[in-house]
């Protein structure tokens, strides 16, 4: 199957229907949208629910809120983590709360292109580590649910091999539902190659029904919401 054409075409003749050839017209939804009233009141929303499905989180307003945080998250657990100089791998560049605030721990940190030459080494190292550590394009409110955009100086990886992952993002990042969401990445034109969308930890219940945390990704997650 090589071209756009050739895949509705199979399709078409699976379905036992004449193959389109034209696009059908615009049909308009006056589907009532979920609104929030300030920032604030986003901001609050999305982290309860994030924590109603499992995750971690905490609204900050400062460098000191920031550090708190994470030492309250993650200090006990680091000095017992035993690859302590590559235990937490990070995007190439971090809001800049999160950068001052990993220089004032003085926790390193392993930048994800820089770490090895290829793709593979760089996989490699970030299953290695003990905690992944992002900032995220969008949020929504209304499911609690982090968007992340594919970029070649970030790697999935760090979001999807680590057992924990931490993100941090503006409140003014938030959105209400995910139609505004989709909006704005319908906006760009080019959309990005893969979007993630992080709701919790990872979980399924594929097995005998029997519900399983971080088979797909991380088993803890983590978010850092900076009101801005």
């Amino acid at each position: 199957m090589t071209n756009t054409n050739e895949f509705i075409n199979q399709l078409a003749s699976k379905l036992g229907r004449a193959t389109p050839t034209e696009t059908p017209n615009y049909v308009a939804s006056n589907v009532p949208q979920y609104r929030l009233s300030n920032p604030k009141e986003r901001a609050s929303i999305f982290l309860d629910n994030w924590q109603a499905l499992g995750g971690k989180g905490a609204i900050v307003e400062s460098l000191e809120d920031t550090v708190q945080c994470l030492r309250g998250w993650f200090g006990d657990l680091l000095a017992a983590w035993p690859n302590k100089p590559q235990a937490i791998i990070a995007w190439d560049l971090l809001p800049t709360v999160a950068e001052y605030a990993f220089k004032a721990l003085e926790w390193p940190l392993v930048r994800y292109t820089q770490a090895a030459q290829t793709a593979v080494d760089r996989y490699s190292l970030a299953a290695l580590a003990e905690l992944g550590v992002t900032g995220a394009d969008r949020g929504i409110a209304l499911s609690g649910t982090l968007v992340i955009n594919s970029h070649p100086q970030r790697g999935r990886a760090i979001s999807l091999l680590p057992p924990r992952h931490l993100t941090f993002i503006e409140a003014s990042k938030l959105r209400d539902n995910l139609f505004e969401v989709l909006e704005e990445l319908a906006s760009l034109g080019i959309p990005p190659s893969a979007i993630e969308m992080i709701s919790g930890p990872s979980r399924t219940s594929d097995i005998e029904m029997d519900l399983s945390i971080g088979v797909h990704g991380p088993i803890e997650v983590y978010v850092v919401v900076i009101d801005d």
